[in-house]
């Protein structure tokens, strides 16, 4: 074995076996000596054995949401994570357990870090190092400990040119994720967030069907009877989803659930008796001005049956364990499945897709292709194919190496497990979850922090999550006469758009190591709004305990500038001025949450934004302030909050600038 180290990039630059076949699954185990002494290590993990007790909420609570009977017994609010004591998996337990997301966890020891994991962050003595793996013409994964594992997915004599993995040292954490991912960047097959268009939802605020409906209920009618009545409440509703429940499907072809084949080129006739034209034309004449269509990298969550490609006029690749076709792994084949069904959804009237099951392109082509190659002609023909067709992708299920390693044009990427409706250890985790995986995954993709019911009772804090995100914001509400209007208001303009901070946010300095779920800490995380500092803090603690801690500005992910500060909690109405150098003391109960915005003073004088809002400064389109004199411009009225003089005052404005 051959291994060369450029400039952070470990690339093997061949390897050879004479005695026998390099196996398709572990081929290559190597061994890295991190001689560093490692304090606390941060790491995401495909490993599902740590989030073992989570999946039960959802036979639970997703048929509450659709007001049916649940399925299982009521789990625990307070269900342990992580659970660590069963993270040995094998290969074939590992991906029957479909490991597409990855799951955050805080350890003391790098040798406790689990198989199947895919970036890790250590905190050395004065500075931190990054490492992320890759998929090329192989696929590689971290642990147990600090061992990289190679995925072949074929077998051979021989493992030519592949990079592994991608590291970066630096004394800054943020920069030294974000060094990381720019190396990979550049010897991957994928573009940073920065660099690629924002796609089309992200524009306004959106609505999926799936926490509505699931696939029990979807239907034109009850698509339009929910979409009309949001609209009738005063809901600026801009784009929707149609979710999983729309194909002629086959019954489950073996005892997995996900062996389901979509069986023709059409919608299920009896749940959409007009067609999908019919139904994209009705929602346009509601207001909504995107429509996005559900479907699965492989068409649907066990394949196609036969009649399905023949319909389309495609060749397909024979899936065995279904009997069933899936795309071609070959970038031109590919193009050609994927535009041919692209160019049926377009023309349909769809102007967005969202494409699940993302991760099954590990599993697909096994002894066929090695298993970087198959993903990268996969993901490049239907990125291709989409871009052809002028379709945005929504991403799912898609947080795996064969993914994130290819998205070359894709800009949205969900970031942690589906939202489960109801229930407070969720609330806590999916938070928690997101937060922590847009450290890595927001330098690739905007985080997708999925939909939320806005009379969940706790539909605040999640409100509160997604403003933070950067990424998309949609909910998911089955009752529109539930549907807390109020709540919205705050974060939907007159004019549909939501307000949302500059970038992602990220943790702050002082909790990037700590687990806010089982420790006595807040979780912060901060962003700017239109260059304010805001930070957004969290009581997610899995016991439910009042916690006390404090916001500083120099553990924001970003310098700030030293001077006084005044500062402005939204849901208090708490204000005050600030040292940069200072601590602000903040207690929250269970579940509780708050955002404060900071604004430098000058001469006394300092403006927060439209206090009508989550994130006040966002309605603001120009601010200034001259000898003394304050000077702002906002897109709506609204009421102000300043500080002049050294004393804060709320103001009403009579149109869209202000001058005090």
């Amino acid at each position: 074995v051959h291994l060369e180290d450029r400039d952070g990039v470990i690339t093997v630059i061949k390897a050879v076996s004479r005695l026998k076949l390099f196996s398709p699954y572990e081929s290559l185990i190597i061994d890295l000596e991190i001689d560093e002494n490692v304090s606390r290590v941060l790491v995401l993990t495909l490993n599902t054995a740590v989030a073992e007790e989570l999946g039960k909420g959802f036979g639970y609570y997703n048929y509450l949401a659709i007001d049916r009977e649940p399925r299982v017994e009521r789990p625990s609010d307070a269900i342990p994570y992580p659970s660590l004591s069963k993270i040995d998996l094998s290969y074939v337990d590992h991906v029957s357990r479909v490991p597409c997301w990855t799951y955050p966890l805080v350890l003391r020891n790098i040798n406790e870090v689990p198989k199947y994991s895919i970036f890790m962050l250590l905190d050395v003595v004065k500075k931190y190092i990054a490492l992320m793996t890759l998929s090329s013409r192989v696929t590689s994964y971290i642990g147990p400990g600090s061992r990289i594992t190679v995925f072949n997915g074929k077998a051979s004599y021989e493992i030519e040119m592949t990079h592994l993995f991608t590291y970066s040292i630096d004394n800054d954490p943020y920069k030294v994720i974000e060094d990381c991912v720019h190396k990979a960047a550049k010897v991957s097959g994928f573009k940073p967030r920065k660099l690629k268009k924002k796609p089309i939802f992200m524009q306004g605020l959106g609505w999926c069907s799936w926490n509505a409906l699931l696939t029990e209920d979807l239907s034109h009618n009850n698509i339009i009877n929910i979409v009309k009545g949001l609209r009738e409440r005063g809901v600026p509703i801009k784009w929707i989803i149609v979710d999983d429940g729309w194909q002629i499907a086959s019954s489950p072809r073996s005892y997995y659930w996900f062996s389901k084949v979509i069986e023709r080129l059409d919608v299920d006739r009896s749940r959409f008796p007009y067609g999908f034209q019919q139904l994209v034309k009705e929602l346009k004449n509601l207001g909504i001005e995107f429509v996005g269509l559900w479907s699965t990298i492989n068409m649907y969550w066990g394949g196609t049956s036969k009649r399905f490609i023949d319909e389309l006029d495609v060749e397909g690749y024979r899936y065995p364990p279904f009997d069933s076709y899936v795309p071609p792994p070959d970038i031109a084949s590919a193009y050609h499945f994927y535009n041919k069904f692209f160019s049926w959804i377009k023309d349909l009237g769809f102007s967005f897709l969202k494409i699940d099951n993302q991760w099954i392109i590990h599993l697909l082509y096994q002894g066929t292709k090695h298993v970087g190659e198959a993903s990268r002609e996969i993901e490049y023909g239907l990125q291709l194919a989409a871009e052809v067709n002028n379709l945005d992708i929504l991403n799912c299920m898609s947080m795996t190496p064969e993914n994130y390693s290819n998205f070359l044009i894709s800009n949205v990427m969900r970031t942690s497990i589906d939202y489960i409706p109801f229930w407070k250890a969720d609330t806590k985790l999916h938070i928690l979850f997101n937060t922590y995986n847009s450290l890595l995954f927001s330098h690739i993709a905007y985080p997708d922090y999925d939909m939320w019911i806005t009379y969940d009772p706790y539909s605040k804090i999640h409100a509160v999550s997604r403003v933070f995100s950067g990424g998309p914001i949609y909910i998911t509400d089955r009752h529109p006469e539930k549907t807390d209007v109020e709540l919205l208001k705050k974060i939907v303009l007159p004019d549909g758009d939501v307000v949302r901070v500059d970038e992602p946010a990220s943790p702050t300095k002082d909790v990037l190591f700590s687990d806010p779920y089982n420790e006595d800490v807040l979780l912060k995380i901060a962003s700017r709004c239109r260059g304010f500092p805001v930070v957004a803090v969290f009581n997610i603690n899995r016991e439910g305990i009042t916690i006390t801690d404090s916001i500083s500005l120099k553990h924001l992910p970003f310098n700030v500038e030293p001077g006084l500060y005044a500062y402005y909690s939204v849901f208090t109405g708490r204000c005050g001025i600030m040292d940069s150098s200072d601590d602000l003391k903040i207690t929250l109960g269970e579940l509780e949450v708050d955002i404060y915005v900071f604004s430098k003073v000058i001469d006394g004088n300092a403006i927060i934004g439209l206090k009508e809002y989550i994130l006040p400064p966002y309605p603001m389109t120009t601010y200034s302030i001259k000898e003394k004199n304050i000077s702002a411009k906002f897109r709506v009225q609204g009421t102000v909050v300043a500080l002049i003089n050294g004393l804060f005052n709320e103001i009403p404005t009579q149109g869209t600038a202000i001058e005090l």
